[in-house]
């Protein structure tokens, strides 16, 4: 098909509804090699009769980067570009075009844009899962990264992205297990820490996650990752009634990466909900400053829809701009247009730039 042999793998368990969905975007590739896991579905049934190599292993216990290494040994070995995907991504049409035309010149694995979300737009990071198949293992239990073993030459490749789509109704229940474990193997390894906290967080398990996530600010070499960690650690306080502490956090978080436009809102959204106005609005217009996504896997769906012009309207409303007030709450009605609460902001926002003297909050805000 080409002048590169091209071959995608991946790892399947239970995955039958994303299958041909899955098989058609890859349909480009020459070959298609998937490790089943123990489908009881009929997974790797419906993908071997739409044209996948499918192989099966039982692994007990369960460990992502092994079961990956076993998918990626699947692979010819003539192969000169291996292509990682789960089931629940989809590329668009012509991607192989592109990964040829960035291939070549000595370069061994490519980045690419990753939609993690379609909501509000594409919201993306970039990922490098596209390598040559040799001298490439993966690591880790879960949350699993794939690491050159020799000298790596990686390009960016921006003709092509890799939409995520996922079942939101499966279950990830063992991961917090799997995390608790790579940490225990590498207990200074900054990434499984960062993960480990995040999950804490994410369960509610609040003092755990900030005695993680402390100690991966201090091991932490990455800005971005360490910034990300000291934004979870302000949510965790806040829940344990400790406003002093996450606005520290919070306020570190800015200092981490004053270029990210996540540790802003999070700051002023608190600045915010405590009716300190004046300083809400100052972190606000700093966070509208930040125009661009951070292209990481910290970037979230919030910080970069209305939320930072409605709490900036807000605040400049109670702090008697109103022309300001006016702009900022027209920026969040132009984000979420059907919002009616928005609506009336406007309304009476624009209503008190004309008569100056009206005080009467925005109704909803």
């Amino acid at each position: 098909m080409g002048k590169y042999k091209v071959a995608v793998y991946a790892i399947c368990k239970n995955e039958i509804k994303h299958a041909e969905r899955f098989m058609s975007s890859m349909s480009e590739a020459d070959g298609v090699y998937i490790l089943d896991t123990g489908s009881e579905d009929g997974s790797a049934e419906r993908l071997e009769a739409l044209g996948a190599h499918v192989s099966r292993a039982v692994i007990s216990p369960w460990r992502f980067d092994r079961a990956r290494n076993l998918a990626l040994s699947l692979v010819p070995h003539d192969a000169a570009i291996c292509v990682c995907c789960d089931l629940d991504e989809v590329f668009l049409p012509g991607w192989r075009q592109e990964v040829e035309k960035c291939w070549g010149g000595g370069v061994n694995r490519l980045s690419y844009p990753f939609v993690y979300s379609e909501e509000g737009g594409e919201n993306f990071f970039y990922r490098s899962l596209i390598h040559a198949r040799g001298g490439f293992k993966w690591r880790y239990p879960i949350h699993e990264a794939l690491f050159c073993v020799e000298k790596e030459t990686c390009r960016r490749c921006d003709g092509i992205k890799l939409y995520h789509r996922p079942d939101a109704a499966k279950s990830r229940e063992g991961y917090l297990a799997l995390l608790e474990q790579a940490v225990a193997e590498s207990p200074d390894d900054a990434r499984m820490t960062h993960y480990l906290g995040r999950e804490y967080m994410y369960r509610g398990m609040w003092e755990r996650a900030v005695s993680a996530l402390s100690h991966h600010v201090e091991i932490c070499g990455w800005d971005a990752e360490r910034c990300a960690s000291l934004r979870y650690m302000g949510r965790c306080l806040e829940k344990l009634d400790r406003p002093e502490k996450a606005e520290e956090s919070y306020r570190n978080a800015v200092l981490a990466c004053p270029y990210i436009r996540e540790p802003y809102v999070e700051l002023a959204f608190f600045l915010y909900s405590h009716g300190r106005y004046e300083e809400a609005l100052d972190v606000a217009r700093n966070a509208i400053a930040v125009t661009s996504p951070h292209d990481s896997y910290f970037n979230e769906a919030f910080a970069h829809g209305g939320l930072i012009f409605d709490v900036a309207a807000f605040c400049a409303y109670h702090t008697g701009l109103y022309a300001d007030a006016l702009e900022y709450a027209k920026k969040a009605l132009e984000l979420s247009p059907t919002d009616q609460r928005l609506l009336a902001n406007v309304n009476i926002i624009g209503g008190s730039l004309i008569r100056q003297g009206e005080t009467t909050a925005p109704r909803g805000c």
